[in-house]
């Protein structure tokens, strides 16, 4: 059988009004694509709803029947609707490219095509127009030139920080069509830690266990909310980047309450309403510092199967608008992505982040994320997210001492 290998790669890091329905149905599809990776993953989780969408989006467009309308059911669209669903893609991007001073976010993706094999013309115009697809022609039977060649365009796109991606062995003789789509952001917090405030703390895991971590602090006038819900109590903080055109969410549960627990309340509503819940005030932020560290590689096929996405999957599913053969089928979804969380790395005359001195007022909010805790990353402008998440164990592998002598 023809197959085609569906890869979505995405990076980010971090230093520094699409309409309510849209943002309701992007919420929660990333809710439901998270509930599903927790069911096999235990710990440290990161993905990009953001990067799945337009990845199934890409298939969506060259999908008919059962395979499509699993598609659309996934991604909450309009079963009526022809498209224009991802024409917001198109603001999106225009917004991006008016700021891009602010920040980079970079968005590539491509098509690379067995040489010899025919896709319709129809598919190929869709996905420049609403995904700006490249298209690209490669032997899918030197299977590690193809990975070379592939690995070296996401390594340009990630501006060098995926090497290696593929390898000869994700590919093979019947592999026809491989769509690749690689994301990079790195943008500076509008409020920036001081390095100097560095500290060592405590970081209870999951487990119970507890580990000494680096971590960064600063007292910051930020969005802030703390919530109780079904005898649960947590907090949520906004740490918004320069520009404001993007923001990272964290959602911290109390000390004793097991962050399953919180998980199992998480809803797209639920969201929405705790985002639009939380206001200003002074809050004493700490943060792993370069601990807030995660590179997940993930094969989606078991999560998007739980949520019924099977027959792009199946052999004979119908993907008559990308090619007239009939036996092209999906073989993996797999996404990398890398997340880290620092206080910038630049110690700029123009930081607004405050000093944090050693006797707090009573009265002034903390925010110590020294326990497990849910991200995401959102652009504000649309509502979307990029990325999603929990940290459980904070990475300590690369911590020695030369890092513990510099605080």
């Amino acid at each position: 059988m023809d197959m085609i290998l569906l890869w979505s790669l995405l990076l980010a890091f971090s230093g520094s009004q699409a309409s309510r329905p849209l943002a309701q149905r992007n919420t929660e599809f990333a809710v439901d694509l998270y509930q599903a990776i927790c069911l096999s993953h235990k710990n440290n989780v990161i993905f990009s709803p953001f990067g799945t969408t337009l990845a199934l989006g890409m298939v969506q467009l060259g999908a008919r029947g059962k395979a499509q309308h699993q598609i659309r059911q996934i991604l909450k669209l309009r079963e009526n609707s022809t498209g224009e669903e991802f024409s917001m893609l198109k603001s999106f991007f225009s917004a991006i490219l008016e700021k891009k001073q602010e920040f980079t976010f970079n968005l590539a993706n491509a098509l690379y095509l067995q040489e010899g094999f025919t896709v319709k013309e129809e598919y190929l115009h869709s996905n420049k127009e609403f995904f700006q697809s490249a298209i690209k022609l490669l032997d899918f039977q030197d299977a590690k030139a193809c990975a070379e060649t592939i690995s070296t365009w996401v390594e340009s796109k990630t501006d060098g920080k995926i090497k290696d991606m593929f390898s000869g062995e994700e590919f093979g003789p019947l592999t026809r069509l491989v769509l690749v789509n690689a994301l990079y952001f790195k943008g500076d917090w509008k409020q920036k830690f001081r390095k100097e405030d560095t500290q060592l703390m405590n970081f209870t895991k999951k487990d119970g266990s507890a580990v000494k971590i680096p971590m960064m602090k600063a007292l910051l006038r930020t969005k802030y909310g703390y919530f109780s819900e079904s005898s649960m109590n947590y907090q949520v903080l906004e740490l918004p980047y320069k520009g404001n055109e993007f923001s990272l969410i964290i959602i911290l549960p109390a000390e004793n309450v097991n962050i399953e627990e919180v998980e199992k309340l998480i809803t797209a509503h639920q969201i929405l309403k705790l985002l639009s819940e939380i206001h200003e005030e002074e809050v004493e932020v700490s943060l792993p510092r370069n601990r807030f560290k995660i590179e997940q590689k993930l094969d989606f096929k078991e999560a998007l199967y739980s949520l019924n996405l099977t027959e792009i999957f199946s052999s004979g599913c119908d993907l008559s608008g990308i090619t007239d053969s009939s036996e092209v089928y999906v073989s993996q979804v797999m996404q990398k992505n890398f997340l880290e969380i620092n206080e910038d790395g630049s110690e700029a005359a123009t930081s607004t982040g405050i000093h944090v001195p050693v006797i707090m007022s009573l009265a002034t909010k903390q925010f110590i994320a020294n326990r497990p805790f849910l991200f995401l990353m959102k652009n504000n402008r649309t509502e979307s997210i990029l990325f999603m998440g929990r940290v459980t164990n904070p990475d300590t592998q690369k911590m020695k001492g030369r890092d513990l002598d510099s605080l």
